[in-house]
């Protein structure tokens, strides 16, 4: 079974009763409905080039893209998935990936191979006060993928203003809490939130669909689910009066892949991880005043 999530003209999302209105195109804006697109496609350019084409010339943040950093590598590639098709696949490697071209202190070490907004990308991927925006994206993390005690995050919801925060407002991550194992959703503010997606070993080898719909505001809304494609798991969450947005704030812009600690390194057992991502939809449900 391929699923082609941007192969027809008009896509309605069941959940929010939204309907989508989209090109045949498999990554790029629509302009005519706010909506960013990205959908991996094997015989066409490579990864980095249609994410760049969709998400801007600046929006990945690969370790071969940084010279002191692992190269030699293409750490996001296009591949073929036995039940979706083509997906984008991100590697990361333990003993040789790093953190763009920063070298953090003993006991903070970590690596990142992301995807993101940044200030150079379309309006859908930069959201500012008061704008409410519709996330959706395919995520299939690899069966042998190993967490440790420290934060190993496959998607953010990170400011970006005058004085950065060092933290995102809402996460996607895998954890061990409470000497359990699962994904679960991680709400920043000035209470911590961690609302359980699933047991880990049930969430990992299967597709599992992700939608976020968040409104930016003092006191904002949430709404998170996720539901894996064979139907084994469903997971909802509503968060209210939720501080996702502070008035230091310029935009707020999403980032997916792999960012984890490597505190406790000699606990992630694979010296290579990777995780499986495809068909991203951001749209602006509500703009912003």
């Amino acid at each position: 079974m391929k699923i082609c999530f941007f192969g027809v003209k008009i896509s309605t999302f069941l959940c929010l009763g939204i309907p989508v209105i989209l090109s045949n195109d498999c990554f790029g804006e629509d302009k005519t409905n706010g909506s960013i697109y990205l959908q991996a496609e094997i015989n066409a350019s490579t990864a980095k080039e249609q994410i760049r084409k969709a998400f801007g010339k600046y929006s990945i943040e690969s370790p071969e893209l940084f010279e002191n950093n692992h190269q030699g590598f293409e750490h996001i590639q296009v591949r073929n998935d036995r039940e979706v098709g083509p997906c984008f696949t991100f590697f990361i490697h333990r003993d040789l990936d790093g953190d763009q071209n920063k070298k953090w202190p003993k006991g903070l070490e970590r690596q990142r191979n992301e995807i993101k907004g940044y200030q150079g990308s379309p309006s859908p991927l930069k959201a500012i006060k008061h704008e409410e925006v519709f996330y959706s994206w395919y995520l299939k993390i690899d069966s042998t993928f190993a967490l440790t005690h420290h934060f190993c995050h496959f998607f953010q919801l990170k400011p970006v203003g005058e004085e950065n925060s060092p933290d995102p407002i809402v996460t996607l991550s895998g954890s061990i809490r409470s000497g359990e194992t699962h994904l679960e959703v991680r709400c920043f503010g000035e209470t911590m939130q961690y609302l359980k997606i699933g047991n880990w070993e049930d969430c990992k080898g299967k597709w599992l669909k992700c939608e976020c719909v968040i409104l930016y505001a003092k006191n904002g809304k949430l709404n998170f689910s996720i539901k894996s494609l064979d139907g084994s798991i469903t997971s909802s969450h509503r968060v209210t009066d939720f501080p996702s947005w502070n008035s230091n704030f310029s935009f707020v812009r999403p980032k997916w892949g792999i960012y984890r600690s490597l505190r406790d390194k000699h606990k992630i057992k694979n010296e290579e991880d990777r995780i499986y991502m495809n068909n991203f939809l951001i749209r602006k449900l509500k703009k912003g005043k």
